[in-house]
């Protein structure tokens, strides 16, 4: 395998996994997943023109469709009618053009279709090349329900630059944004947040809950790792054979650029065994819209989402390499244990990101995050 960083020129030789090793695999916990469909809707919007458009090249749809909601899919709240819940009508707002030239920016959005409550991701991503080194400082101009607010990037990533920004709970109405540098507008987009549509049912009463969404330890993981393992189990733990786990990818993925896709497609679904596990090899570390992230779910019933499965970490973070052997939790090669339990006496359903324990944070710090926000409660009602 090979892997471009600051401007995607230097490469480095790394090796694919060739068996299973079995390491990390836990065999009570318990974690969802959700498929990738290959395609993924994205908002546009050019730094020199201001205007948006939307291409439809991979959704993350709901089960058993090809509707973009599979991810966000609940019940409409009296508090999702109306922006905030406070009876007053959505908010409505237009971008205003982006004039910069700097970055020839476009923004993308997981989900593409949110609904109140979620999580929105937006990722600000450069497509002139400009790499992570030498990438100005950007915020986020956010104009919403709430009023107008400035907000640092998540995380910044890069090949060519790419910045990422995680707004929680948002209301129902129009998302206004502009990426700014120097209070130069580098990008501008717009996007709507719609009520919920309905959930898939309960099985048994009950909700799909992600148990356990584990990322490997370093010593759990063997050298050169990329395995992802899935168990389904019923409210006493015990295995549930033949269930179908979606394998999805986030809205703001481009298919037609991920890497190793050529070689190994990306599936769309696992299932399970009689020992209620399925498995695969993670080979798909990015696209050109940055880290690929998995999301995974128990097929056509109310379930929990696991996100924030990837493997296109890095090695390390300011200084810090997150395992001493060389050939364990490096780009491309980074394992995680997902477990859905099916559970009794709850609300609804969630998504679900790891417990980043790869990142050895007693070593290296405050984990990193990707596709949620830390702390917030990304969750919806299921009748």
């Amino acid at each position: 395998m090979t892997r471009a960083r600051d401007g995607g020129l230097a490469l480095v030789s790394l090796a694919l996994a060739c068996s299973f090793s079995g390491a990390g695999v836990s065999e009570g916990g318990a974690s969802e997943a959700s498929g990738a469909s290959g395609e993924s809707e994205m908002s546009v919007a050019s730094s020199g023109g201001g205007e948006t458009e939307s291409e439809t090249d991979a959704t993350d749809s709901g089960v058993g469709s090809s509707s973009s909601d599979w991810a966000t899919t609940g019940s409409t709240t009296d508090a999702e009618t109306s922006s905030g819940g406070t009876g007053e009508p959505p908010f409505t707002c237009d971008p205003l053009p982006a004039n910069g030239e700097l970055l020839d920016a476009i923004v993308l959005f997981d989900p593409a279709a949110p609904h109140p409550g979620d999580t929105l991701t937006v990722i600000v991503r450069a497509t002139n090349g400009l790499g992570k080194s030498e990438a100005p400082p950007l915020q986020l101009e956010v104009k919403d329900h709430d009023g107008v607010r400035l907000v640092d990037p998540q995380t910044v990533e890069g090949g060519e630059v790419l910045y990422y920004f995680a707004l929680p709970d948002v209301a129902l109405g129009d998302i206004c944004l502009r990426g700014l540098v120097n209070g130069v507008t580098e990008a501008s987009a717009s996007i709507t947040v719609t009520p919920r549509p309905p959930s898939p049912p309960r099985e048994q009463g009950g909700v799909f809950k992600v148990v356990e969404n584990h990322m490997w330890t370093c010593e759990e993981q063997p050298d050169w790792g990329n395995e992802l393992h899935v168990f389904v189990r019923d409210e006493q733990g015990q295995p549930l054979a033949g269930r179908v786990v979606e394998v999805r990818l986030a809205d703001s993925t481009d298919p037609g650029s991920i890497y190793n896709a050529g070689e190994q497609p990306v599936p769309t679904e696992l299932v399970t065994d009689d020992n209620g596990h399925a498995a695969l090899f993670n080979y798909w570390p990015i696209s050109d819209n940055g880290l690929l992230v998995l999301k995974l779910a128990v097929a056509g019933v109310a379930s929990d989402i696991a996100t924030e499965i990837t493997t296109g970490w890095w090695e390390d973070f300011n200084g810090c390499r997150f395992c001493d052997q060389p050939l364990r939790n490096v780009w491309g090669h980074w394992s995680h244990t997902v477990t859905f339990q099916r559970t009794q006496g709850v609300d609804g359903a969630c998504r679900v990101p790891t417990d980043h324990a790869g990142m050895n944070p007693g070593k290296c710090g405050a984990p990193r995050h990707i596709h949620h926000a830390p702390g917030a409660t990304d969750c919806w009602v299921i009748p």
